[in-house]
């Protein structure tokens, strides 16, 4: 993220970190600067598959479910618990299939009946509403985000079953095929935007108890609005609305810089991007754990972004129109008479 040390002053949980560089500068430049090599890529996955020698392989496939199970730990589970587990097996303590059997085991009585309802034959989405109006009141952050997967997942599974229908009805005309299916492409795209907006939304709640006994910093109060404001403008219905991403960005830095520190004390990792980022228990100083908070909620704020970013609006065909001739053809040689 940033070059060098940057030194810092602490006064208390209440004070936001004083530095002797402007970390949400550095923090937003860090990123934008992370461009991507120019390399050689593969012409397709075979390819990719064939170059690798069987040793490579393995690996890959190790690579592959060790990752499949850290989001699995983590989705049934929840952030901080899934870091203990994920750091138990980092250590060789136990494995991966043993962590996720573990966290299996943990599941909540509300999580259990989630999942029936999921996994259930012929399971839709309207299932899951009645869960939702029981529950509501006292689930908690990782109960209500694995009810929206669920829900989401199935509603996917629905509006894709009925988009198939609708393009191989050749009694639907051309247009309107075409309309629902950029309906449908819209309102996927928006629900994987909500589930990244929901986690930053359940990191900030967590993260504002930790000012139940001290007055809360103003500033956070404002960074916190702010955000909340602008992926609002990104949920509402009304698409040619949009949030301003670089404003999001510097409000998450600016939440980083004031939450308490004894809530990131507390963070055992995160998940950035597809990868869950495990926080040493040792040897972290209080900016770098401000600066990998900061770039957690910015990864989100860039996939959420990245999703709404294909959300189009449906535009009518034209249907080209003939110019009339002029009357009388040819040229108009009035143009050319002199009174």
């Amino acid at each position: 993220m940033a070059n060098g040390q940057q030194e810092q002053q602490v006064a208390g949980q209440q004070q936001a970190l004083t530095q002797t560089q402007n970390t949400e500068q550095d923090v937003l430049q860090g990123i934008q600067k992370q461009q991507p090599q120019q390399i050689q890529q593969p012409a397709n996955l075979y390819q990719a598959l064939g170059s690798l020698n069987p040793q490579q392989l393995l690996q890959l496939k190790s690579n592959v479910q060790k990752r499949a199970g850290r989001r699995q730990i983590y989705r049934n589970v929840g952030g901080e618990r899934g870091a203990q587990l994920i750091s138990l097996a980092e250590k060789g303590e136990m494995t991966i299939a043993e962590a996720i059997n573990r966290s299996k085991q943990e599941l909540t009585p509300n999580m259990k009946a989630m999942d029936a309802a999921f996994f259930r034959k012929g399971a839709k989405s309207t299932d899951m509403l009645p869960l939702k109006e029981r529950m509501k009141n006292t689930w908690s952050k990782t109960e209500r985000n694995l009810w929206l997967s669920h829900y989401n997942s199935l509603d996917r599974q629905e509006t894709s079953t009925e988009n198939a229908r609708i393009q191989a009805n050749k009694n639907i005309t051309k247009e309107n095929k075409a309309r629902f299916k950029n309906s449908v492409d819209n309102r996927n795209f928006m629900q994987q935007a909500q589930v990244d907006f929901l986690d930053i939304e359940s990191t900030i709640e967590e993260g504002s108890k930790e000012f139940a006994n001290f007055v809360v910093d103003p500033d956070y109060i404002k960074a916190v609005e702010g955000l909340r404001a602008e992926y609002g403008k990104d949920l509402n219905a009304n698409i040619s609305e949009e949030g301003d991403q670089i404003a999001m960005q510097r409000y998450a830095v600016q939440i980083a810089k004031t939450i308490p520190i004894s809530f990131l004390n507390k963070e055992r990792g995160y998940m950035i991007g597809n990868e869950w980022i495990v926080i040493p228990e040792k040897g972290m100083d209080e900016n770098s754990k401000r600066k990998l908070f900061a770039e957690s909620i910015i990864r989100k704020i860039i996939s959420a972004k990245n999703h709404m970013a294909q959300v189009s609006e449906y535009f009518e065909p034209q249907q080209p129109q003939e110019e009339a001739p002029a009357e009388g053809g040819g040229d108009d040689w009035s143009q050319y008479m002199v009174e």
